[in-house]
């Protein structure tokens, strides 16, 4: 099993571990509420090294353009330096093969943040699509993710820059340091990718400030609570964005996936729901109708300590949507209430449009 160069420092604060996609990770530090609560309120911090940065590079902007429209969902035409957006990637068949966050540094010098399960599979399908494009993926790194109301207080310190960003904007300062402003809670935050020797005094620095180190666990709760897709829960291989949550992403144009398959009437969805009745939903219940009738699965499930109730994702036929749902726990039928945006507000920086 793998591990990410900052596991001694999991070791120190006495984390319990688990595996995730072939590394050793940690999933808690503590009561997972506490981890949850201080990402909603103050400050924390993930290890999110298992994921890949990858440089994309090429001679001109039309090169990495072009390559890359072959195979993302979103159109990436319009992304100028110093931003970013959330995407996707295509397979052959218009379901997917990670989704991404793909950030523009230069016209010519892009970086694409790929998923822990999914990363050799993208650097492949990247390498087999993207034509005139360097395909550099990142070695002794580390990857961290701090989020919450007062993130900015401490980044910037050390980064000035950082404070100038907005949500969804991004700076290189140095060769081998990122910085985007963005993050998998709903609140405002940093993803930093840096040389690991930086990374591992980084996360010390961070601690030794009070921002609190957070597990898998926690992420887990503080993503759904932010109504956001994982693959191999929410989004998979034999999916359409239009049947995994992320339809706003979708937008014809040339690509891998033919027209067809794109753009094939829409049978199942998947969206939010809290419950409406004690219980924890779990992955795999059953969503039932009004008549017992089976219309779907819970895909992801939790317990939200920020609004106190059971609450997940579902996958359900698109017209089973507007009708009387529950879940089924243990033989039971449970009350649900459709969540067709997030339930919390967050703190996300957002540069207003005028």
């Amino acid at each position: 099993m793998k591990s990410t160069p900052l596991l001694e420092e999991h070791r120190k604060l006495s984390a319990k571990f688990t595996e995730f996609a072939g590394y050793n990770m940690p999933v808690s530090y503590g009561a997972v509420k506490d981890e949850v609560m201080a990402v909603r309120e103050r400050c924390g911090m993930f290890d999110v090294s298992h994921m890949l940065p990858i440089f994309l590079k090429a001679d001109t902007r039309d090169a990495l353009v072009t390559g890359l429209n072959r195979v993302c969902v979103r159109p990436t035409d319009k992304l100028m330096p110093g931003k970013a957006q959330y995407n996707a990637l295509y397979n052959e068949k218009a379901g997917l093969v990670d989704d991404i966050t793909l950030s523009a540094i230069s016209d010519t010098h892009w970086m694409i943040v790929a998923n822990a399960g999914n990363r050799d599979a993208v650097v492949a399908h990247l390498k087999a699509h993207c034509t005139g494009i360097s395909i550099e993926p990142w070695s002794d790194y580390v990857l961290l993710a701090v989020q919450g109301p007062t993130a900015a207080e401490y980044i910037a310190k050390r980064w000035p820059v950082a404070e100038q960003l907005f949500y969804y904007e991004v700076a290189l300062p140095e060769p081998k340091l990122f910085i985007g402003r963005m993050g998998y809670t709903g609140e405002d935050g940093f993803e930093i990718a840096c040389d690991a020797e930086m990374g591992v005094n980084l996360w010390r620095e961070l601690h030794s400030s009070g921002v609190s180190a957070c597990g898998l666990a926690a992420r887990d709760v503080l993503r759904l609570e932010a109504l956001m897709p994982l693959y191999g829960h929410e989004l998979s291989s034999e999916l359409r964005p239009q049947e995994s949550g992320i339809a706003f992403i979708y937008a014809d144009h040339d690509c891998i996936a033919p027209r067809e398959l794109r753009e094939k009437p829409v049978e199942k969805i998947t969206c939010g729901f809290h419950m409406q009745a004690e219980g924890v939903p779990r992955q795999g219940y059953a969503i039932a109708d009004a008549a017992g009738a089976t219309v779907g699965e819970v895909t992801s499930g939790t317990f939200s300590f920020t609004k106190n109730y059971g609450m997940g994702m579902m996958r359900i036929s698109a017209a089973a949507k507007t009708k009387p749902l529950s879940v089924v726990i243990r033989g039971e039928h449970k009350p649900i209430a459709v969540l067709d945006k997030a339930p919390i507000t967050g703190s996300v920086r957002r540069k207003q449009k005028r």
